[in-house]
């Protein structure tokens, strides 16, 4: 922990330009009252002094954790990372598969899976629940993404036992009741139809849907109106019963010690034994190579544009991942971005643009993407290509790399500073099939990275020339703008991603 701080010093270091004090004068004082002192002005050292940058020192080496690899005595993988000293145990049971399983037709199922397993389990109602983790201090949930569904339970370390004991109720002995069903299936309809006035989401959607054709990244991971309200608890039921120890993990970090961990486990999950069939995933069907150039989905009076701007990637195992990490890191990644600094500082055009890799099992997108004013898409759009052929056809600077650098350290150490955190960093280790010392070689990896193989690495995950648009606004207002642009003429998709026809 010492050498953990001693490295979030180091890199926690501003680059701000300091300037010298200028004396403060003072207003005339009334006739009555004397003159106030002006201030001291600052000796020629302070000025020299505080006209300097501090200077980011080279990255120290430390220890990171690695997590201990065991075996229940039904095969289920436990990841346990002891952190002496901690008072908090955060334990994870997570299952690969997520909405990358869910049918082609009927996507939302491992979402809807995840809400009814948290309104009741063990014997006891969604109220009964709440009412046992808050009597431990604990919380409890079930979330499901695109590549898991993961159960979580975070409390004090001295109530590991009922804690881990409440999380198997819930990962293993999940109530699934038709009392339950509806009210779960109905929440989830309501949002989705909330979310179709949404041109944020609207824009993902179509951006997802025209570059990822049948893969299972083209469906949202919480379906649609159509396939919720289609949905059945038998389906809920099905998918749950896939569940099996080969595809499944336990995460443990906290301070408990590992042996106790490990007892505490298979006490409360190692005779789970489920007769499951696997379900197949279409993450792996192949990406179309000829995709649109630009989609648009029309708002008509909005008085802001969605634009995004990305194309289909790499996967999470890529060798490329912390290179392209950096990379984003200076293109769109941080408030002082190129992507931020160009739309946001220097023209105005929106409060914050921003750039990301969505990294996972299966090629996650690439995207760089603002809310813009309706007014001014068209610029917008066109500065935004700028910085995006710029960062992808010109190395980056030493002074860049040395910022990435300074960023993703830091985010380590805020990663390594949270037993949830940690948690959660562990657990893609085992949802993506990385080494378990990816941690420990963080630094080195991160120390060997050049501006030349940063721009490498980009040019193997992107290519700006074959990048897709996709805008959300007022139609009529947007297309008039993007004449100089000479874009192809759009293809038009609905705010769940669905062709217009």
């Amino acid at each position: 922990m010492k050498r953990l701080m001693i490295l979030a010093a180091l890199l926690s270091s501003c680059h701000h330009e300091a300037r010298p004090a200028e004396a403060v004068k003072s207003a005339p004082a009334p006739a009555a009252a004397p003159k106030a002192p002006e201030p001291p002005r600052p000796s020629d050292a302070e000025q020299a002094a505080l006209g300097q940058q501090p200077t980011v020192e080279p990255l120290s080496p430390f220890d990171a954790p690695a997590p201990r690899i065991e075996r229940l005595a039904n095969g289920l993988a436990v990841y346990v990372v002891e952190r002496k000293g901690d008072g908090i145990e955060s334990v994870r049971f997570a299952v690969r598969g997520g909405a990358s399983t869910d049918p082609v037709e009927g996507p939302g199922l491992a979402a809807l899976t995840a809400a009814l397993m948290e309104t009741g389990a063990g014997g006891r109602n969604q109220t009964e629940l709440a009412a046992a983790a808050d009597a431990i201090g604990a919380t409890l949930s079930v979330t499901a993404g695109q590549d898991a569904l993961v159960a979580s339970a975070s409390g004090m370390v001295t109530n590991l036992a009922p804690m881990v004991k409440l999380l198997s109720d819930v990962a293993l002995r999940p109530s699934l009741a038709q009392a339950e069903w509806k009210h779960v299936q109905e929440q989830q309809e309501a949002a989705l139809i909330e979310q179709l006035a949404e041109p944020r989401i609207a824009a993902v959607h179509a951006f997802r849907a025209a570059t990822y054709g049948q893969n299972a990244l083209a469906r949202p991971a919480g379906g649609t109106v159509e396939s919720v309200k289609a949905a059945r608890l038998a389906n809920v039921k099905s998918f749950y019963a896939s569940f099996a120890p080969r595809e499944a993990a336990l995460i443990a970090v906290g301070g408990a010690p590992a042996g106790e961990v490990l007892y505490a486990l298979q006490a409360a999950f190692g005779t789970w034994k489920p007769k499951a069939v696997k379900r197949p995933s279409s993450l792996d069907a192949a990406v179309p190579a000829d995709r649109p150039p630009f989609v648009l989905v029309d708002f008509p009076g909005k008085p802001q544009s969605v634009v995004i701007v990305g194309q289909p990637s790499v996967p999470r195992s890529s060798p490329d991942y912390l290179a392209l990490q950096a990379f984003n890191a200076v293109l769109g990644g941080s408030f002082t971005s190129r992507l931020n600094q160009n739309l946001r500082e220097l023209h105005g055009y929106t409060y914050g643009a921003s750039s990301r890799f969505e990294f996972g099992r299966g090629p996650g997108p690439f995207s760089a993407g603002s809310s813009v004013k309706t007014d001014v898409t068209g610029a917008a759009l066109g500065e935004m290509l700028k910085e995006l052929n710029l960062a992808a056809t010109q190395p980056m600077t030493a002074a860049d790399l040395d910022k990435a650098r300074a960023l993703l350290a830091f985010q380590l150490v805020e990663t390594l500073s949270h037993a949830d955190a940690l948690a959660r960093e562990v657990t893609g280790m085992f949802v993506n099939d990385l080494p378990s010392d990816e941690l420990r070689t963080f630094v080195p990896r991160l120390r060997a990275l050049t501006p030349e193989s940063l721009r490498a690495a980009a040019g193997r995950a992107i290519d700006p020339a074959r990048m897709t648009i996709a805008i959300a606004g007022d139609k009529a207002a947007v297309l008039p703008q993007l004449g100089a642009l000479k874009l192809a003429a759009p293809q038009l998709r609905d705010a769940t991603g669905a062709l217009v026809k």
